[in-house]
């Protein structure tokens, strides 16, 4: 087996995972948002609707200007909204709105079908085992 291509197997498979999700949000009639919106909408749900947009990017490990950029187009399309802190006016507050949650039984199904797909002809120790070696890969780029 050649060792020498795991990048660009982990960026087909990363390609690969975007268009099945971007394929079930137009198959559920979800208009405007796109994969790389789930990182926000994930981190807001797993932290009780509210997040400043630095906690946002330390979550999610991306640089903050990104995530702004994706913050202010689900604040368009009505998920979230934004507002400057009452204690700090430096910092930005985004919450989830109410079509925000509405979304979550949705984000929750594609989420699980992803993870189904992925895991199709798996064991359990094939998954753990694949889970460290990635995350044994993420760290040695966080050394850097």
């Amino acid at each position: 087996m050649r060792t020498d291509v795991v990048i660009g197997v982990i960026s087909n498979i990363r390609e690969k995972s975007a268009q099945f999700i971007n394929k079930e949000l137009k198959d559920r009639g979800v208009e405007g948002l796109i994969n790389s919106h789930g990182t926000v909408l994930s981190a807001m749900y797993d932290n009780d609707g509210k997040m400043t947009m630095n906690g946002i990017a330390r979550f999610v490990g991306k640089r903050k200007s990104t995530i702004t950029d994706m913050v202010k187009k689900l604040e368009k399309l009505g998920y979230v909204s934004r507002e400057k802190s009452k204690e700090d006016a430096r910092v930005i507050e985004v919450t989830l709105t109410e079509k925000g949650w509405e979304f979550r039984d949705i984000f929750k199904e594609i989420s699980r079908e992803l993870l189904d797909k992925t895991y199709t002809g798996f064991t359990e120790d094939e998954k753990e085992v694949l889970m460290g070696l990635l995350f044994k890969i993420r760290k040695n780029f966080r050394e850097e």
